[in-house]
């Protein structure tokens, strides 16, 4: 049985969130928000890249991506919400 207030809990740590808006706890929401700044930066670099292929290309960089990154990363890849 799923709990009421499982809108309340970060999607991949189960930790509270600050907001019930936020989609993620307080740590994996500040991973998210460097994600987007280096997202702008390749922008900048490559021009044209997709926010998927971004995301497969950190998830290659194996032990240079720290551990928070890495679950925002795959979450936000693999766990799509329409």
């Amino acid at each position: 049985m799923k709990s009421r207030n499982n809108h309340l809990k970060c999607p991949i740590c189960k930790r509270d969130k600050e907001l019930a808006q936020m989609k993620y706890c307080a740590t994996h929401n500040e991973a998210k928000e460097k994600l987007q700044k280096g997202y702008e930066s390749w922008l900048k670099a490559y021009n044209i890249l997709s926010w998927d292929d971004y995301l497969q290309q950190l998830l290659s960089l194996e032990g240079e991506v720290g551990n928070l990154i890495r679950d925002v990363a795959e979450y936000e890849l693999y766990f799509k919400q329409d």
